[in-house]
This record gives C-alpha cells, structure tokens and sequence, in this order.
C-alpha cells in the first residue's frame, strides 16, 4: 500500500508499509548518485531489486527475473532533464507524458490534490490523511528545477505553460 506522486518537478512518496493487518514504516523513494530519484510500490523485495538495477545503470539483460506467480512491484525513474519512466514486471520502459501521475493505492487521492493544484509532497500528504493504506510521512527528491517532459501537453484544450504550471500548492498540515 502506497501513495507515490510525481507533479512535473519533484517526486514525492509516503513511507506506510502494511504487512496484513500490521503497519510499518519503510523507504520507498531514494535518490540518485547521478541525481533524479527512483520509487516502488508494490512488493518491496521486488523493489528493492530493481531500485539496484537501476543504480548498477539499467541493463536489459540483467533486469530481476520475476516469477509468474509472484507479486511484483512498479519502479518509477525520475532523471533530471528526461522523461518520468516507469517500469513494472518487464524492462520495458512506459513514459508518462502527463504533467503529473500518482501510483498506488493513494493515486486517486494524490491525482484530485495534484489537479486541484497541490504540488506532490501535498498531494501525498492529503492521501496519507484520506487513504487507509497510505502514511507515516514523506519523502521528497527534487527531481528538475524547470519543469521537463518530453510529449507536447494540452489540458482541456489549453497548452501547458508556466502559468498553468506553476498554480501553487494548498497550504495544508
């Protein structure tokens, strides 16, 4: 259970960690030696592997085997400069090109914050209050200081800009 957001410039994810019935904190987002940051959220275990992936520079052929019948975890890749890449139980790499995307069972949540203007750090904040599987604070690694993704963007028929970028974020505790 997790709630992970990405909002064009920062990467943003809760540290709850349930194990049935019982709730733990743990690290799901890390920086990167080579800046951005990297995030999970399904199997931790799986997450983990394919965080080293990442790190030992995202090999193809070395990509963590995941068995049929195992749960497997999605990775989120933040490169400054680059486009947002995810990948789940492929290497695969599937790009998003909308201005902000949340993953997890708190993606919802974080979606209607992010829409509504909140940055990703709000956005994780307001679903760690409203959802069950979502909690026990925040980790954040700004990614861009300028805004990048590589897909041309329209929203309700409107490019997007600076203007609309930059809304501001709800002030909420």
């Amino acid at each position: 259970m997790t709630v992970i957001a990405w909002d064009g410039h920062v990467l943003a994810a809760d540290r709850q960690v349930t194990n049935g019935d019982t709730v733990s904190s743990g690290i799901k987002l890390w920086p990167l030696k080579q800046g951005g940051a990297v995030a999970v959220c399904g199997a931790l275990s799986q997450g983990l592997a394919l965080r080293r992936w990442v790190e030992e520079g995202m090999i193809r052929e070395k990509f963590p085997a995941v068995k049929e019948d195992e749960e497997w975890a999605r990775l989120i890749v933040a490169l400054p400069g680059k486009p947002v890449i995810m990948f789940e139980n492929t290497p695969e790499a599937i790009e998003v090109i909308d201005p902000f995307l949340a993953w997890g069972c708190g993606r919802e949540a974080a979606l209607g914050a992010m829409e509504m203007g909140a940055d990703a750090i709000t956005a994780v904040k307001i679903a760690s209050k409203w959802i069950l599987g979502c909690g026990n604070g925040c980790d954040h690694v700004i990614v861009n200081n300028e805004r990048s993704v590589s897909a041309p963007e329209r929203y309700n028929g409107k490019e997007w800009g600076p203007d609309v970028w930059k809304r501001g974020a709800l002030e909420y505790d």
